[in-house]
């Protein structure tokens, strides 16, 4: 079986030459590297896949960041990203790093000593650190779902604000001016999704109630807190927007448990159109956005990169719409 000293012998140079060209540690020059990776491939000491990385300085493996991989939303993400790359015949690394910016930056430096070609960030991170990161490396980076401001970097995803209006703009048209906002945390479910809930109710003069805000993690469980929080109100909203269709699902579940009805004694819209707002009863109107689409513009956004295209790379904005279902009252209805 071939051996690092075997590879060595074949190429009539050094053992430490041998590694630093595996390795990629240390510069070689391209005369000595060439014998290096013809000496792997004859041999068959790894996949011909590997000599060739070495030979081009590329790995075809796209590097995945992502918040949490056990939910819906990320996971169908990565189902997107995951069938745009095997397509093109490149590999796919997975990093959860369980919304911890800490941990991403960890994943990061891990990706980079993997030699990826590229990495798809579906967590948002601060201007300082992607500055950062930029200077220490010239391997692309592209944002899926996570628009971060301040910064150029391509992104794909949804007009957010624009999307967070609709969806207030629906419960208004619907009769409601009372109406609820449960965000999240960060730029897109926190300040974008909250602006465009403001602009809704601002263009038809109705008053920010700041009562009516309620900042939560994007979780069932604490959806279900928030929505405690919104009915213990002396009045109470009776439209709520959620800026998930998690939180959407706890505050429909607190809703029920305390003998109230949806639509009817309390309306909600949710956003994202995960599997779960067909499942639950009521089915939950929401916001829909091609979440399985985004992950393969993305990656075929980061295919594009790697291989050197010339062509220019705008922010890629996808249409966003509204599902309707039977969890919001409509006029007429009452």
């Amino acid at each position: 079986m071939a051996n690092i000293k075997l590879i060595a012998r074949k190429a009539g140079v050094s053992i430490s030459t041998v590694s630093r060209v595996m390795n990629g540690s240390k510069p070689v020059s391209p005369e000595l590297k060439k014998r290096v990776c013809d000496a792997v491939e004859q041999m068959n000491y790894k996949p011909n896949s590997i000599a060739r990385s070495l030979i081009l300085n590329k790995t075809n493996l796209i590097g995945v960041v992502v918040p949490d991989v056990s939910d819906s939303f990320h996971s169908k993400l990565l189902s997107g990203i995951e069938e745009c790359a095997a397509s093109a015949d490149y590999g796919v690394i997975i990093c959860n790093v369980y919304r911890s910016l800490e941990k991403q930056q960890k994943y990061l430096n891990l990706m980079l000593e993997r030699h990826v070609d590229a990495i798809i960030l579906l967590h948002e991170t601060s201007e300082e650190d992607l500055s950062k990161f930029q200077k220490n490396s010239k391997t692309p980076l592209i944002f899926a779902s996570v628009p971060v401001e301040g910064v150029s970097i391509p992104f794909v995803g949804i007009d957010e604000v624009a999307a967070a209006q609709d969806a207030t703009n629906y419960l208004i048209e619907n009769g409601h001016d009372r109406i609820g906002l449960i965000h999240g945390e960060g730029i897109a479910l926190g300040i974008l999704r909250k602006e465009g809930y403001c602009r809704a109710l601002g263009a038809k003069n109705i008053s920010v109630n700041q009562d009516y805000i309620i900042q939560s993690t994007c979780s069932i469980a604490d959806g279900y807190h928030a929505m405690e929080q919104m009915m213990q109100l002396t009045v109470p909203p009776t439209a709520v927007f959620c800026v998930s269709d998690e939180i959407a699902v706890g505050a429909l579940d607190y809703i029920l448990d305390h003998g109230m009805r949806v639509p009817e004694d309390v309306s909600l819209i949710g956003f994202d159109d995960i599997d779960l707002s067909q499942v639950v009863r009521p089915k939950l109107t929401t916001v829909h956005q091609p979440i399985q689409e985004i992950g393969i513009e993305a990656a075929k956004l980061a295919i594009t990169l790697i291989e050197g295209k010339d062509e220019e790379i705008t922010p890629m904005i996808l249409k966003h719409s509204i599902v309707e279902r039977e969890s919001v009252l409509k006029r007429g209805e009452e």
